[in-house]
């Protein structure tokens, strides 16, 4: 498995730099006359925690200025030392090296996004900044700023790393923790982010849209049962004119974002795959519907390569294309993002027998495992769309801490490049604890060796103060239920799925009443009681539809919810449709009606109990 530290730390009982002692310093920062926006970013980032850690604010400089004891290279410059030589300078690679001389301290990176990480990482590995989540952070305070010999070198595991969910969007966070996905709105100071042309993901429509060219053309579109299809259509991947339409929609992405580095070809967010005479010939040929898909992105790919060359081509293997082809391979300029829905997110993937939780799906007829690896060993360019939260009800407790770090490293060790953690990303957030989600896929994105065990009690004592350890209690006991009673969880849960037993929410209960007690001020006071809300809609989910505080109690949990900022329960619900469900007894399975499971392509419909 790759892991970022691929040079550690050299402690040889050299000097120790004193950078500031009592809110002065000798010391300067410099960097190149000719600095990117990062780089300039990154050396104001360090001076400002540097006098936020000691008191002491170092000038910054440029490289044109005479060569000085005492100082911080930030960037590329005419200063870097002979020992830098070996430095990767790969762009892709965001790879950084924070190294100490006689005389200075190097901080310089790779690529747009390399200084500023290796200026992030400096202060979080050596000076024990922690960026929890965009409104909490710990930034220690000190009379003397110093450091040891440092020589670390480190290049991330993953090429593209983006937990998505409130907490992950905003910028600052993100860059912080050094994820550099596409929703997220990453400024040039950032250094941008792996930037995508057109839409993200489902570009099928976009490509061809269905209200343009039915009429006219139905042969554009899926045929299945003998009858081309006007809604919830995919392409005819088979036909000319689909595929010269859609290459000069390709086209017009990129001329109109010449700075993408990635196009989707993706299907809907449905079924209904092209069955005419033509589509089906091929996917008989590559047993399975990606077959058809492949070979037409392939196509897409190899035409606009002479006039990109850096631009890849991404789509999907998703529900019906989730299993790879027999015979065609993606070519050296395509990303298949291979979306793990249908899995369970209570176990670890490469331990859970569980092939579908969705049982009115026909499946692949594989494990998730398995299809993740006959990805592998065709395409160059694996990324993961993977689910962290419960999509149907958000502010529920969802137990998958225990399958987080395991599944990255599954991934890792796949050859996977990039993640996509789909987690609770409506405006206000409302995932059960969804910051610390956030933070620890951040972490783990980085380097997939990293102790889960230990960034997670350290998230909890940073953010929840002494009340983290009895919340540290709780969560272990979701652990331990789904581990020892073997529940499943799919990320389209009910509030009475069979890990939500009553004696989990009692002693959540207990857990938070102790939490409560404990809370260092009225912010962390607030804090945990934010967190606590999944628990009481689970709580209010079990009570008897004539309980005679019911009214009374959703009354509560729905101001307390909106005081929290939260705005939806359920993915594209307004939160007062979900409650005004809830309180009638109906709880929304947003993918279908259950039925052992749900149908991913359906319009989302209420559930009675």
């Amino acid at each position: 498995m790759v892991s970022p530290k691929s040079l550690e730390p050299v402690h040889d009982g050299g000097a120790v730099h004193l950078l500031s002692a009592d809110g002065l310093s000798a010391w300067r920062i410099v960097i190149g006359a000719g600095a990117t926006e990062s780089e300039r970013y990154a050396a104001d980032e360090l001076r400002r925690y540097l006098a936020e850690i000691g008191g002491a604010e170092l000038p910054v400089v440029s490289d044109a200025t005479p060569r000085q004891p005492s100082e911080i290279w930030v960037g590329r410059s005419n200063r870097w030392p002979s020992s830098a030589a070996t430095f990767s300078e790969d762009p892709a690679a965001e790879s950084f090296l924070i190294l100490t001389g006689s005389d200075y301290l190097l901080i310089a990176g790779a690529g747009r996004r390399g200084t500023l990480y290796g200026v992030y990482t400096f202060l979080e590995k050596y000076l024990g900044c922690r960026w929890f989540s965009p409104e909490v952070s710990r930034i220690p305070r000190r009379h003397q700023i110093a450091i040891g010999p440092i020589q670390d070198r480190q290049v991330p595991a993953l090429e593209y790393r983006e937990p998505h969910c409130c907490e992950g969007m905003n910028p600052d966070w993100a860059a912080r923790n050094k994820c550099n996905g596409h929703i997220t709105p990453l400024a040039p100071r950032h250094g941008g982010g792996v930037k995508y042309a057109g839409p993200f993901v489902h570009s099928f429509n976009d490509l061809v849209p269905v209200e343009r060219y039915f009429e006219s053309h139905p042969e554009y579109f899926s045929e299945v049962n003998g009858v081309r299809l006007r809604k919830e259509t995919q392409l005819c991947l088979s036909n000319p004119a689909v595929f010269a339409l859609a290459l000069a929609q390709v086209r017009a992405w990129l001329t109109a974002d010449p700075e993408a580095s990635i196009v989707s070809v993706s299907q809907n967010d449905w079924d209904n795959p092209c069955q005419c005479p033509a589509c089906r010939a091929v996917d008989a040929e590559e047993g399975n519907f990606s077959g058809s898909l492949i070979r037409f992105v392939n196509r897409i790919a190899e035409a606009i390569e002479p006039g990109h060359p850096h631009v890849a081509i991404d789509t999907l293997a998703y529900l019906y294309t989730r299993q790879a082809p027999r015979r065609v391979r993606p070519r050296h300029n395509v990303i298949v993002r291979l979306c793990s829905i249908e899995c369970c997110f209570s176990h670890p993937m490469e331990s859970c027998g569980e092939k579908m939780l969705f049982k009115n799906r026909p499946g692949t007829g594989s494990t998730f495992v398995e299809d993740l690896a006959a990805w592998g060993r065709i395409c160059d360019r694996v990324y993961v769309w993977d689910y962290v939260t419960n999509f149907a009800n958000y502010v529920l407790p969802f137990p998958n801490f225990s399958v987080l770090a395991p599944n990255v490293r599954l991934f890792a060790r796949n050859h996977v490049k990039g993640l996509f953690e789909l987690g609770a990303n409506p405006p206000g957030g409302g995932g059960e604890f969804s910051a610390l989600r956030a933070w620890l896929l951040a972490k783990l994105l980085w380097d997939p060796t990293a102790d889960e065990h230990a960034l997670l009690k350290e998230f909890l004592t940073g953010f929840y103060g002494r009340g983290g350890d009895p919340l540290l209690r709780y969560i272990q006991a979701g652990i331990q239920l789904v581990e020892t009673r073997h529940l499943h969880a799919s990320c389209y849960d009910r509030p009475d799925s069979a890990y939500l037993t009553p004696e989990l929410l009692a002693f959540a209960g207990e857990c938070f009443d102790e939490a409560e007690k404990m809370a260092d001020d009225a912010a962390v006071l607030a804090r945990i009681q934010r967190e606590r809300l999944p628990i009481r809609f689970a709580q209010l989910a079990a009570l008897p539809l004539d309980a005679p505080d019911r009214d009374a109690q959703l009354d509560a949990f729905a101001a307390d919810a909106a005081a929290a900022g939260i705005t939806q329960l359920s993915e594209h619900i307004p939160m007062e449709r979900t409650l005004s469900y809830f309180r009638r007894g109906i709880h929304l399975t947003h993918f279908g009606r259950y039925e052992g499971g749900w149908s991913p392509f359906d319009n989302p419909w209420p559930m009675e109990k």
